[in-house]
């Protein structure tokens, strides 16, 4: 199956054009031609159509090959461009070569243009990749110089190969005095070790490393990066060298720095005042005592020697004055029983006079005998009774308030 050329032909001779065409229909090609004699034919031709190869007569009436080549030129494209001539000598020959041309032939001996061309269209194919591969790499180059942070990249022995401006930014040099230098030079000499073990070592083994590391400015100032490291890679997958992207962290250090010294200092802190709540809670625990035990006393002289004695004296004491006496029996029982604390703790609401009066009704005394008692009218201490009620929450429910305050 013959391959397609899409072929440009310079040449004033159709015939002579023609038997181009043959050899190449003979060498397994399937020629597309376009013939042209001049410049602006020329010039045309390579705007309008895409084309594989430029084959030219040297010399021509209105034109020339040297000509020719310089309007390729012109046009930016990159094809091969061969020269056919009947006749040209060897200085012409090789001021063609120096001026661009890749071959050149004679028209009575063409027996080796089919495997030229086969040269040509190989190294041109090459030549476009090379040149789309290098303008890849400046774009990239370009990109990388743009960015803020640190991009550099090593060779496997860790020889500095690029330097980007993030990198003079944030280490302080120059790509010219990094160029070349082992990478080490922007690590404190006690990160050495750690440089070779840590970062260099687990890269070559696993492909990739992420680490935060202290590092060294040009100054000599000492700070931390977060670094983000890959092996460089051919196509064929074998590793050609090192790039690492690097991030000031020396801030967020700080702050976490801080942020654990306060938590430390928060804990002594938490731990001093717990030992201080505990000593509050002994000290309390004691006072606490301290008070049963008084208030055991009190009990203790009111049964003993108190309660006795009034009981003494209420047997002597005249028919009138006998209800005086129960009442202060009474009193001086409460004083030692819960009634009162109970009240004052669960409703803390009631008023000191609202609290006497309460112990007076569970007494049993009537709302007439305990205006008697407190020197009140009757219409006070019925306002009081219907404020304790209230309080207590027993309004319209019916409780009888004596039972209820001798239940607590």
């Amino acid at each position: 199956m013959s391959t397609p050329l899409r072929l440009l032909i310079v040449e004033d001779s159709e015939d002579d054009a023609l038997l181009l065409v043959r050899e190449l229909q003979r060498g397994g090609y399937e020629p597309i031609f376009k013939r042209v004699e001049t410049a602006k034919a020329m010039s045309a031709e390579l705007k309008q159509r895409k084309w594989d190869i430029v084959i030219s007569d040297y010399v021509m009436p209105k034109f020339s090959a040297l000509e020719a080549l310089k309007v390729l030129k012109r046009s930016g494209l990159d094809l091969p461009f061969i020269i056919i001539s009947g006749k040209i000598g060897e200085e012409t020959a090789v001021e063609a070569m120096k001026a661009g041309v890749h071959d050149y032939f004679m028209k009575d001996n063409l027996a080796r243009l089919v495997p030229a061309i086969q040269r040509e269209l190989k190294e041109a194919v090459i030549r476009r990749e090379r040149k789309l591969a290098e303008e890849a790499l400046r774009e990239q180059a370009q990109i990388i110089d743009q960015i803020h942070d640190s991009v550099v990249s090593t060779d496997l022995d860790g020889r500095v190969t690029s330097w980007n401006r993030g990198a003079e930014r944030l280490f302080g040099y120059s790509a010219k005095e990094a160029l070349g230098r082992h990478i080490s030079f922007v690590y404190p000499e006690d990160k050495h070790e750690f440089l070779e073990q840590e970062v260099i070592k687990p890269l070559k083994e696993k492909g990739e490393r992420e680490v935060e590391v202290r590092m060294r400015r040009k100054s000599g100032e000492d700070f931390y990066v977060h670094l983000s490291l890959s092996l460089l890679k051919h196509k064929e997958g074998s590793a050609v060298g090192m790039i690492g992207y690097s991030m000031d962290i020396t801030d967020r250090k700080r702050a976490e720095d801080m942020l654990r010294q306060t938590a430390e200092q928060l804990e002594i802190e938490r731990e001093a005042l717990e030992r201080k709540n505990i000593a509050l809670r002994e000290i309390l625990n004691q006072i606490d005592a301290e008070k049963n035990t008084l208030k055991q006393q009190v009990v203790t002289n009111v049964e003993q020697a108190i309660i006795p004695t009034l009981l003494r004296m209420k047997e002597s004491a005249y028919p009138s004055q006998i209800r005086n006496f129960e009442i202060l029996e009474k009193d001086l029982r409460e004083i030692v029983s819960p009634f009162l604390d109970t009240l004052r703790n669960n409703y803390t609401k009631l008023s000191p006079r609202e609290l006497e009066v309460c112990r007076l009704i569970k007494n049993g005394m009537t709302s007439k005998e305990i205006a008697g008692a407190l020197n009140l009218s009757l219409m006070t201490i019925h306002k009081y009774r219907e404020l304790i009620r209230k309080k207590l929450g027993l309004v319209n429910n019916g409780t009888n308030l004596q039972s209820y305050l001798q239940s607590l």
